[in-house]
């Protein structure tokens, strides 16, 4: 029978009296609250360094992949201006949007408890844990996770802000010249919330940009 690690009664305490993320969890579920509670890099290529696991991935790449992933959503939209625009964007985004939020939160419950027992025990105690060492590395991934769906939301949002400028752009463009200069087709949602959300996981799953 494998001996339980000395902290495991320490972990589920300390699992069942966190309330620090109260104001987090009550958060509008919007784009601007992922990019908004998103872990920063440092904190996370530390955290990460310290559980044994590779370095994330570059903000960069993700925030690519997710603008890439955007583009094509937006060419399959025919809409009358940015506020319709806007409003199929975030429909289609809050999928993952929730998603992102959920795996945040879970994440940072998961290393607040590593911290705890780390402030809590000796080193000589942490490396002769089995159970803390696997937790630790639990954390890490989910703390990598977070990190890239942070990044992936950022990276689309960035498209998505583009192409409202834009359209508000062209409204006014427009505007100015007169109706006969745009014409506009009846609109039809893309219907790619589900196919995205599908290719968001995929990519966070695999880390290949999709």
């Amino acid at each position: 029978m494998q001996k339980r690690g000395f902290m495991s009664d320490q972990v589920s305490t300390l699992g069942t009296s966190l309330r620090r993320l109260g104001r987090e969890r009550q958060q509008e579920k919007t784009v601007e609250a992922v990019i908004q509670l998103a872990p920063s890099y440092e904190s996370v290529a530390a955290f990460l360094k310290d559980a044994g696991i590779s370095k994330p991935r570059s903000a960069a790449g993700i925030q690519r992949s997710a603008r890439q992933a955007i583009k094509v959503l937006i060419a399959g939209y025919d809409v009358e201006n940015a506020e319709e625009m806007e409003i199929w964007l975030r429909a289609d985004l809050q999928g993952i949007v929730d998603a992102s939020l959920e795996m945040m939160t879970s994440a940072r419950d998961e290393v607040f408890q590593v911290e705890q027992i780390t402030a809590q025990t000796s080193i000589e105690q942490r490396l002769g844990d089995v159970s803390f060492r696997e937790k630790r590395k639990t954390a890490g991934l989910m703390l990598d996770q977070a990190w890239f769906a942070g990044q992936w939301v950022t990276g689309a949002w960035e498209a998505c802000t583009g192409a409202l400028e834009k359209e508000r752009k062209r409204s006014t463009e427009t505007a100015r010249l007169g109706p006969a200069s745009h014409a506009t087709k009846p609109f039809v949602s893309s219907g790619e919330n589900v196919v995205m959300l599908a290719a968001w996981k995929q990519a966070l799953s695999t880390g290949q940009p999709e």
